[in-house]
């Protein structure tokens, strides 16, 4: 009885220890691979182990509804938010391309430090304290000539730029119908502070080349000494070169412009570049025969003005007295017949150009 009990017992051992195998066998190969990767055969406590419906929660959480609504009330696709994508950042102003950079015109710059201030009426202008058309250097040419010389375009003649007008001459340097226009005039100058000025000074610039420009003797005329805001000429080159020069010229002799010039000269600066305008070419045939107007004759009076220096007229006529312009230079058919012929004073002194062969009369045809 006692060894059937020992055997029974030892049957039941048996079963617990195949029974014991069977569970804690590990699991195999095929048991352990999960989409093609193998992961290590740990086992996870119950505590560490997500339910189902924990994970279901967990999913909802972070998935977006397909429908919300946003701060207005409006019902909005999450899924179309989400799939679209965010936006880009505004682009920062120093980031991506450069911007041009304009400067500032500098003809303007150069304008805006000039003085503006009403021209000076207190002084009465007198012409005679700018002697003009010296031989500054000596070389036998006289201002006119030098400008002439200068600007003379090869063979072909000379550019009017206040007009347009072209202009052969009569050979060489003989240009009876060109003026040498003072681009700033003369009665300008002394109205925006010339008048305060040295006798030094006043003759330098009389004959400084950056205030002269030869031009048809019309336009000259028509100038006179009237300022950028009385006076343009009709060629709108021209207009542009004026512009240019008056600024130099008022900026390197520290000359004042009143209100109104001021204003007509910034206009200008908004159409007219920085650089000096081209001459035209020159057309194939040039007319020689340029317009000059009619002189206006004045009264004859006593000689006592700059010219009576130089001249004497037939009448005994002060010959300044037809510069009705007030430019400071007068040619032969500025003149009226009762004044011609015009005896030049001193041989060589001929500041008007009026002999023209040097034999001590001008104006003689």
């Amino acid at each position: 009885m006692k060894h059937r009990k020992f055997r029974t017992y030892l049957f039941l051992l048996g079963l617990a220890l195949v029974g014991c195998s069977e569970i804690t066998d590990e699991p195999t190969q095929e048991q352990i691979q999960i989409d093609g990767q193998d992961i290590e055969n740990q086992k996870e406590s119950p505590e560490n182990t997500p339910s189902l419906s924990q994970v279901e929660k967990d999913s909802e959480a972070l998935s977006p509804a397909s429908e919300s609504e946003d701060a207005a009330g409006n019902t909005v696709d999450n899924e179309e938010v989400a799939s679209s994508p965010s936006p880009e950042p505004p682009t920062s102003p120093t980031t991506g391309s450069t911007p041009q950079i304009t400067e500032k015109n500098t003809l303007l710059i150069q304008l805006e430090s000039l003085t503006i201030e009403p021209e000076n009426e207190v002084s009465p202008y007198d012409r005679s304290e700018f002697p003009h058309w010296d031989d500054e250097d000596g070389d036998g040419m006289n201002t006119r000539l030098e400008v002439l010389a200068l600007e003379k375009i090869e063979d072909v003649g000379w550019y009017s730029r206040w007009d347009g007008e072209w202009y052969e001459g009569e050979g060489g340097l003989s240009a009876p119908r060109f003026d040498i226009d003072h681009i700033v005039s003369l009665k300008e100058a002394w109205r925006s502070g010339a008048d305060e000025w040295s006798v030094s000074d006043k003759d330098t610039f009389a004959d400084d080349m950056l205030n002269l420009i030869a031009v048809t003797a019309s336009s000259n005329r028509s100038k006179g000494a009237r300022d950028a805001a009385e006076w343009l000429p009709p060629e709108p080159s021209g207009q542009c070169y004026l512009l240019i020069r008056v600024i130099q010229v008022k900026t390197k002799w520290n000359l004042s412009i009143n209100q109104a010039e001021y204003a007509t000269l910034k206009e200008l600066t908004e159409s007219c570049g920085p650089e000096i305008p081209s001459i035209p070419s020159p057309p194939s045939e040039l007319n020689t025969s340029v317009r000059v107007a009619t002189p206006t004759a004045v009264p004859a009076e006593s000689s006592s003005g700059y010219g009576s220096q130089f001249y004497q007229t037939a009448d005994g006529s002060d010959i300044d007295l037809y510069d009705a312009n007030e430019n400071g230079d007068i040619n032969c058919g500025e003149l009226p017949s009762i004044a011609k012929p015009v005896l030049v004073r001193s041989p060589g002194e001929d500041p008007y150009r009026l002999d023209g062969d040097g034999d001590g009369v001008g104006c003689e045809g």
